[in-house]
């Protein structure tokens, strides 16, 4: 049974819609008439403004923490917003790391791929909205544990996933190098490595999401 329901979920993250009415993943809405094909989609730095500076590395998991305190976040690719958490509910100290990022926003790329954003300030769109590469969907804040620390934006990429899990949504691979290309203005895409990650462990998903409900952060 658990074999089962392993194969079907990973069977739907990563399917990718061909036409109107065809599969998608589970966070998908109309709007994905309008979803733009390989040759069209088009990168973006996602945070605007003089020199923004993120380290090569990231604690504990794959991602980038971006300085830039209020600048612009902008859409990285064109795709609709799946999630936004509009209250910052965490807590210091119980320190839940569901709640950890503050104000959030979560992106379903048109590239099949998921980016999210969190210790975000001023938020500009609403869920299930459409938005184009490059359009203003925040600003760089401090909500969350960010408190803590100093203003940045925390990006994450990963795989769409057909649940709602957090450790695969914070971040799965490395967004330095697409940033330093998307920077450069070279339109390179993490689609590729996502696919790849997504067949070497197809249920990553479920073991996620399992983490989740058991309330554990590994």
């Amino acid at each position: 049974m658990w074999t089962a329901v392993v194969l079907i979920a990973t069977a739907v993250s990563t399917m990718t819609p061909t036409n109107v009415g065809a599969t998608v993943p589970a966070s998908s809405d109309a709007n994905d008439n309008q979803r733009k094909k390989r040759n069209e989609w088009t990168y973006t730095f996602p945070v605007s403004g003089p020199e923004v500076y993120y380290p090569r590395d990231h604690l504990n998991y794959p991602a980038a923490d971006l300085t830039g305190c209020r600048q612009l976040v902008r859409a990285p690719i064109s795709g609709v917003v799946v999630d936004v958490r509009d209250t910052d509910r965490w807590d210091a100290a119980i320190d839940d790391p569901g709640t950890r990022g503050g104000l959030t926003i979560t992106l379903h790329g048109d590239d099949a791929v998921r980016y999210y954003f969190s210790h975000l300030g001023r938020l500009m769109v609403a869920k299930g909205q459409r938005v184009q590469s490059g359009q203003k969907i925040a600003t760089v804040g401090q909500s969350g544990n960010a408190k803590t620390t100093l203003c940045h934006l925390h990006f994450g990429i990963s795989r769409i996933c057909p649940m709602s899990e957090q450790n695969l949504r914070r971040g799965e691979i490395w967004p330095q190098p697409y940033l330093d290309d998307w920077k450069r203005g070279i339109n390179t895409s993490p689609n590729r490595e996502v696919q790849r990650l997504t067949r070497g462990s197809p249920s990553a998903c479920v073991v996620a999401a399992a983490a989740q409900r058991r309330g554990g952060d590994g």
